[in-house]
């Protein structure tokens, strides 16, 4: 049967489709990319249900090089909250150790054990999300190294499995230590002056369509763009920037990709875009890179602790919640969200526990899991595959 563009790209979106279907019923521990990686493995090189270019026949991997990377990278900066940042500058602190602790350890032990490509390529994805390991893979196809390509995407698919457990554990360690000191029945303080950078009002109805939101964004990016050539500054830092500057002035509404209604398709593109490399792989060349992924993860965990730990003694923070909040790094939003509130209704579930009380415990560890996802997924990590991708090959 020949394959026709409609027919490649109704098969990767029904991939992807069940794929989230069992990532929401497993609760995230089976990602989405997991049983995207079975299935293109299975279609592609075990029965050659698929062609081996489905990826391109769809023309969804078109979009990422050519101008969905600058409208992805520029929204991402966009929905970048300043208050909340700056109410949370230890939780980005603390993130950002558990970040220098993953480039310290694969820079040397990750090196040492698995070689300096599959270590330094592993970087950005373990203390990212889809962003980082899009760049990457982008430097290993550009390279002609799909064999990495393929390493840095299943790091995205299977770190989960790994941050996860260790984030639930340490935060239910966190929760405890801070109802037995009784913490929770003390107020807090008050959050502070909120600040407003807003310069231009609202987005009025006659503006507020799609093709409105995708041509301011796309300008801001663009801009970013001829800075980023001028200056010599990276890119990503450039499209972050000026995507957070616009959003916060007005310029650009936050999150305009979905308020133009193309976050699905970007999404879906970047999927395609970081599965390519799994049509033609066997299950026996994925096993093969098993180990290494498996180790540099776990290598990635022990950075983690180390350096987020040591960070959040200088704030005396208790050591568990150090620990669960660098190691959000491995997930993100929204299992950042889950794990919190089930922590927190694991603990007070059944126990006299008031609705205030409740409140402050969730007010405890929510913030401050959220505010590290996107400090590390969203920030750091697509700022760190901007600067390490280059130097990889």
């Amino acid at each position: 049967m020949t394959f026709t563009p409609i027919m490649a790209f109704a098969f990767i979106a029904l991939t992807f489709m069940v794929g989230d279907y069992i990532a929401l019923k497993t609760r995230g521990v089976v990602s989405t990319f997991i049983t995207a990686i079975v299935v293109f493995i299975l279609f592609g090189s075990v029965f050659k249900l698929i062609p081996s270019n489905i990826m391109e026949l769809s023309g969804l991997t078109a979009l990422i090089p050519t101008f969905g990377m600058v409208l992805i990278l520029t929204n991402l900066g966009s929905t970048l909250d300043l208050n909340e940042l700056r109410r949370e500058w230890r939780t980005i602190l603390v993130s950002l150790g558990g970040v220098i602790g993953i480039v310290v350890l694969c820079f040397t032990v990750g090196q040492l054990l698995f070689g300096r490509e599959q270590a330094l390529a592993s970087i950005a994805p373990i203390s990212g999300g889809i962003v980082a390991t899009m760049i990457s893979s982008d430097a290993a196809n550009a390279a002609g190294r799909t064999d990495i390509a393929a390493f840095v995407s299943a790091i995205m698919a299977i770190q989960i499995m790994i941050g996860l457990p260790i984030a639930s554990f340490c935060l239910k360690k966190a929760a405890n230590n801070f109802v037995k000191k009784g913490l929770h029945k003390t107020a807090g303080t008050g959050t502070g002056r909120r600040i407003d950078l807003r310069l231009l009002p609202r987005t009025p109805k006659s503006l507020d369509v799609p093709t409105a939101h995708f041509a301011r964004l796309a300008i801001v990016g663009a801009v970013a763009q001829v800075v980023a050539s001028l200056t010599g500054v990276n890119a990503t830092i450039c499209y972050l920037l000026f995507g957070a500057l616009c959003g916060a002035v007005g310029i650009i509404e936050k999150n305009s990709l979905k308020a133009a209604g193309g976050d699905g398709i970007m999404l879906l593109a970047t999927y395609a875009y970081c599965s390519m490399s799994f049509v033609t792989m066997t299950f026996s060349q994925f096993a093969e890179i098993l180990a290494p992924v498996l180790g540099l993860l776990i290598v990635g965990a022990v950075g983690v602790v180390i350096f987020s730990s040591l960070v959040g003694l200088l704030f005396k923070w208790d050591p568990f919640l150090s620990i669960a909040t660098g190691i959000s790094c491995m997930f993100g939003y929204p299992v950042t969200y889950a794990v919190a509130t089930e922590v927190v209704t694991g603990t007070t579930f059944g126990k006299d526990f008031t609705p205030e009380e409740e409140s402050r415990l969730t007010d405890y560890l929510l913030p401050k899991m959220l505010i590290a996802g996107v400090t590390s997924v969203s920030v750091v990590s697509v700022i760190l595959a901007g600067i390490i991708a280059p130097m990889i090959f």
